[in-house]
C-alpha cells in the first residue's frame, strides 16, 4: 500500500506542475486556474511528506487530512459549477479529484 501511496502523490505532484505550467497566458481567469494548482502541489507535497514521515511529525495526519478534505471538496465544488458536459470534456479534472479521493483514503488509514 505505501508503493500506492507514494505513487498517487507522485502522480499529483506531477500533475499540479504541469497544471501550473499549462495555463493559458490570454485568458483572463488565468489567476485562479494558477491558484488551483498552486493548491494541488501544496497538498501534494503534504501528502509526500506524510507518506515519507509517516505520522512521527506532531499534527501531520490532521493537517493531511484538512488539506485532503479541502482540496477534494475544491474540486467537487468546481465539477459541480461547470457541469457534467464540461466536466466529461475535461477528464483531467476527473483524474485529479480520484487522486486526491485516494490520497484523502490513504491519510485517514494507518501508514505502514
Amino acid at each position: 500500500m505505501r508503493f500506492f501511496d507514494r505513487l498517487f502523490a507522485g502522480l499529483l505532484f506531477f500533475l499540479a506542475i504541469a497544471e501550473c505550467l499549462l495555463v493559458p497566458r490570454n485568458y483572463w481567469g488565468r489567476i485562479w486556474i494558477f491558484g488551483t494548482g498552486l493548491a494541488l502541489l501544496f497538498n501534494s507535497m503534504l501528502n509526500l511528506l506524510r507518506v515519507h514521515n509517516g505520522y512521527g511529525v506532531r499534527y501531520l495526519k490532521t493537517f493531511t487530512i484538512s488539506a485532503n478534505v479541502t482540496t477534494l471538496a475544491l474540486f467537487i465544488a468546481l465539477m459541480a459549477s461547470i457541469g457534467r458536459a464540461r466536466t466529461l470534456a475535461f477528464p483531467m479534472i476527473i483524474v485529479v479529484a480520484v487522486l486526491v479521493l485516494v490520497e484523502t483514503l490513504f491519510s485517514i488509514g494507518k501508514n505502514v
